[in-house]
């Protein structure tokens, strides 16, 4: 059941052929917020200006070479410090696998927000199921779910530095960096919370009771979260003492899938996505108190919430929507849907981006 739910994150709907590169006739936002969301099952990079609420830009990271087409599935996305270039997580669609005999390799491939052009595509691999991608400085950090394992790569020269093999059936998903540097792993296979030292390699691990999907850090680096969708719980894990306590959600939570801290460090923010394990799909956005787990705010959103992000300001938090195939925005203040933006089938990881920098 576990290895099939791991998949089923993964590769959610079917896998739809892309449109050419850059589409929208509209220039790209060039002031500060911008929000970007993977459209997993089109292979494209949804740029949302944050001010004005409009989609500007569909960036396709299909290949083409000696005429033969590869699409790609993008299930993550995360902003750089810089503040203008994403990276994204890609695997050869199924049906447009390779050119001829040859296979083709998952990738990280790095994007210009400003030009919609591809600046870097990083051979990963084969069979690996790369699945998220965080960021510090010049080094990235990929999971690959099916491989077990957590890739170093050195965006500056485009190769992968290290791989850290991580426990046997963990089945890597998401992760986060604390702010001292260790990467918090959430482990979909044996459910767990892996926490990585990027420095050494060296793994310490966290048993959890159900599958986690994927992990948050509070600001402080004080404590770390993740969410377990087949028990309907939120974990939290005490970075200092490495002590584990559980929260419930609601009894008719659907599955939490994303989770994303408030930037005061004082709540945390729940995607309630169901779906899978033949569950229906959920409706709800939830904010939790990050120190009890209380159930701050029940925000009604549409269906399918995946992933989450929360703008630096605290005043708007950005859904993608696996089922709808939308973005919302959701107005903290008064705790509602306040634009819901179609970006096509399969909207799954999303970030945020600012000209100080990117939100992780």
């Amino acid at each position: 059941m576990i290895r099939s739910l791991r998949r089923a994150m993964l590769l959610t709907g079917a896998i739809a052929a892309c449109d050419d590169a850059v589409t929208d006739d509209e220039a790209p936002a060039t002031h500060e917020g911008r929000i970007v969301a993977a459209v997993e099952d089109e292979g494209v990079l949804a740029v949302i200006d944050e001010v004005t609420g409009r989609v500007v830009r569909r960036i396709d990271l299909a290949t083409e070479v000696h005429g033969a087409r590869t699409a790609y599935t993008i299930h993550n996305v995360q902003g750089a410090p810089d503040g203008h270039t994403v990276w994204a997580t890609a695997m050869p669609a199924s049906d447009h696998g390779g050119h001829g005999d040859a296979p083709m390799p998952e990738e990280l491939v790095g994007v210009d927000l400003e030009t919609g052009a591809v600046t870097r595509r990083v051979p990963l691999g084969e069979e690996l199921h790369v699945a998220h991608v965080v960021l510090d400085g010049q080094r990235a950090f990929v999971t690959a779910n099916e491989a077990d394992q957590v890739l170093f790569v050195d965006l500056a020269r485009g190769e992968v530095t290290r791989r850290v093999d991580l426990p046997a059936g963990s089945g890597p998903h998401g992760a986060r960096l604390t702010p001292d540097g260790r990467l918090v792993v959430a482990g979909m296979g044996d459910g767990s919370l892996q926490v990585v030292d990027t420095e050494t390699g060296a793994v310490t691990s966290h048993d959890l009771p159900g599958v986690a999907v994927q992990s948050a850090v509070l600001p402080d680096g004080s404590a770390a979260f993740a969410t377990l969708f087949d028990t309907r719980q939120v974990a939290r894990l005490d970075l200092g003492t490495g002590d584990v306590r559980l929260f419930d959600l609601p009894a008719d939570s659907a599955g939490p899938l994303q989770i994303y801290p408030h930037p005061d460090g004082g709540s945390v923010w729940v995607a309630d996505q169901g779906v899978l394990l033949d569950r229906p799909a959920g409706d709800t956005l939830y904010r939790l108190d990050a120190s009890t787990g209380e159930v701050l705010a029940s925000i009604p959103v549409g269906q399918g919430p995946h992933g989450v992000v929360v703008t630096p300001d605290g005043a708007s938090v950005w859904v993608t929507l696996l089922v709808d195939g939308s973005v919302q925005r959701v107005d903290v203040a008064d705790g509602r849907v306040a634009a819901t933006l179609p970006v096509g089938e399969g909207p799954n990881g999303i970030t945020c981006l600012h000209e100080q920098g990117a939100m992780p």
